[in-house]
């Protein structure tokens, strides 16, 4: 598809024909035509040639009154709130143009985007037709409030309210914002989770490299960033290598797996400068925020505490506040690894599981995800989400994926043999053990020992851990269902290479993540995401699974769109498997 380059920008007149001839001869190339467009005092929005966004500056989400912004991949019908006098939407699906063969190219019209906080705004929308040759390539709208001193404004307040470098919510915006939701009806779930990251090795970058390479690296993290962004998410930049970031609706053990593709999104990133390479990482602190939280700039004080004690532990680490086990998470902080290697040994991992129902097949039982919880030395059960993480800091997570292979199939083998239903059984697999050559080989090992039918034994593996393994995930898959196991490819739709790769990887089954899946009875965009999926894993072969089905109005939506299976609170949490008459699996040291 053609670049929206500055020559581009000047013919659409949104620069001045110097303006684009100098930028286009300098060495920026297309970057400076979104510099620039971030700059210009009106609205900008680049589609592709179906209306999906492509590229959208801060002015055109300052008109709509969104922080979030016009998100790339969106169909710009849905994201652009337009009205004409009647209060009748505008329609703008250029679909519809463009099969009529009457694409004009040129076109403007008038009206009033309605924006989120209730206000209309009357403006003009000029829309070009952006071409390559004959062929349409896309558009570009250029939106114009028709007040003068309203423009002035609005460009003043984006000013006043952004950072200029990065284009995102500044401290004091990011505050507000928060302190806003702090005050109002919050939705069905009244918790949301606040992040504090810090990037690490940023001061070395700006010492050794200059200004302008720190200034291109943060430039370059809040795109990663606002690309691990669900719906209704807030990223502000608040300090000079700090960012903030605010879940919402958000429980924190789904915080902790947002953390972990923040972390390995930035990890897989290498920031290359002249002669330069450096990978940055993020430290990361997180706080609970509910109806009994302080005050905003106390919960962003104690967010950045966090930060800095998970800074203080090195690279890429990440310090968990805020949830009811606080204390006993910061009085074991410095000793998880030995408690991690106990409860192994002492045989306190316990496992759970949760059921998979067909939906299409009257809510049967297809078959259970199994999760791993830990007994602590005082009885409590202690959640996955305080011990995984430092499992994975402290690189065991392995010896726990080991221990919970080798008694599930334990428990598999005790169903057979005291006649009990055989159920299948999915386990999730780290990327650390993905990643081991001889993990595949012990995996088979442990199955013949238990003489458990592979049929019945399913792996889930991340998109991310995946691709991150990309050559030892094929292995793994290959040797595995050739040995007759199924693949299931967890967390589906968030990051942004899983088309890419989608086709490489033999799997079974499409987990459709569940920040999609919870919302799409509201959201047309997150309901229109799972159809997406789900369509395109039957054109593949490939069933789907619908994670946080949480209503029977969910529930009965996913079966009306051909979702395959479904698991979440509307239907059973996770509970410890049950017991069976005969030997319990023997612990593991």
């Amino acid at each position: 598809m053609t670049e929206f380059t500055p020559k581009n920008a000047a013919f659409h007149g949104l620069l001045s024909e110097a303006d684009a001839e100098a930028l286009s001869g300098s060495s920026l190339g297309p970057a400076a035509a979104e510099l620039a467009l971030g700059e210009v005092a009106d609205g900008v929005v680049v589609t592709d040639r179906h209306g999906r966004i492509r590229y959208s500056n801060p002015l055109a989400s300052e008109l709509c009154g969104n922080l979030v912004g016009l998100l790339p991949g969106q169909p710009l019908a849905g994201s652009l709130p337009l009205y004409d006098d009647g209060g009748e939407a505008i329609d703008l699906n250029f679909g519809s143009a463009e099969a009529a063969g009457n694409i004009p190219s040129r076109r403007e019209l008038r009206g009033n985007i309605r924006r989120e906080d209730g206000e209309l705004l009357e403006v003009s929308v000029v829309i070009h037709s952006l071409r390559e040759g004959v062929n349409l390539e896309g558009y570009v709208l250029v939106l114009r409030h028709t007040s003068e001193v309203r423009r002035i404004s609005s460009r003043l307040s984006w000013q006043s309210s952004h950072d200029a470098l990065t284009h995102l919510p500044n401290r004091q915006t990011f505050e507000h914002a928060l302190q806003q939701l702090l005050g109002s009806d919050t939705g069905p779930r009244h918790h949301h989770i606040l992040l504090y990251l810090d990037v690490y090795q940023f001061k070395v970058v700006n010492d050794t490299l200059g200004y302008s390479a720190g200034d291109a690296l943060l430039i370059a993290l809040a795109k990663i960033l606002t690309r691990c962004l669900g719906e209704g998410d807030l990223l502000g930049r608040v300090g000079s290598d700090e960012f903030a970031l605010l879940l919402k609706d958000c429980t924190l053990e789904e915080a902790k797996r947002i953390v972990t593709r923040l972390r390995e999104a930035v990890n897989g990133f290498v920031f290359q400068w002249e002669d330069s390479e450096t990978r940055p990482a993020l430290s990361i602190g997180a706080v609970s925020v509910d109806s009994h939280a302080p005050p905003a700039s106390q919960l962003l004080a104690s967010a950045n505490d966090a930060c800095s004690a998970a800074r203080d532990q090195g690279r890429n680490r990440v310090k968990f506040f805020g949830d009811s086990r606080k204390a006993l998470e910061k009085r074991r902080e410095s000793t998880w690894l030995a408690e991690i290697h106990a409860a192994i040994r002492e045989d306190r991992l316990l496992l759970y599981r949760q059921p998979v129902v067909a939906l299409q097949d009257k809510n049967r039982i297809h078959h259970y995800e199994v999760l791993v919880r830990m007994q602590g030395r005082d009885g409590d059960v202690i959640s996955p989400g305080l011990f995984l993480p430092a499992a994975e800091r402290y690189g065991i997570i392995d010896e726990v994926d080991r221990w919970v292979i080798r008694n599930i199939f334990r428990y598999m083998a005790l169903e057979q043999s005291s006649g009990a239903a055989g159920f299948h059984y999915a386990i999730n697999i780290s990327g650390i053990s993905l990643g081991d050559e001889y993990f595949a080989d012990f995996v088979l090992g442990e199955l013949t020992e238990a003489g458990v039918a592979p049929s019945r034994v399913q792996f889930e593996i991340t998109e991310t851990s995946a691709i991150n393994n990309l050559d030892r995930a094929l292995v793994f898959i290959h040797k595995l269902r050739a040995a007759g196991c199924s693949f299931a490819l967890d967390d589906f739709g968030r990051g942004a290479s899983s088309l890419a790769y989608l086709r490489q990887l033999p799997v079974d089954y499409l987990k459709i993540d569940g920040s999609f899946v919870r919302n799409m009875l509201e959201d047309e965009i997150d309901s229109a995401m799972v159809s997406t999926v789900d369509h395109l894993a039957k054109r593949m072969g490939i069933s789907t699974i619908a994670e946080f089905a949480e209503t029977p109005e969910l529930l009965e939506k996913l079966r009306l769109m051909g979702v395959d299976y479904a698991q979440g609170f509307g239907i059973a949490a996770a509970a410890c498997l049950p017991e069976i008459s005969g030997p319990r699996p023997s612990s593991v040291s």
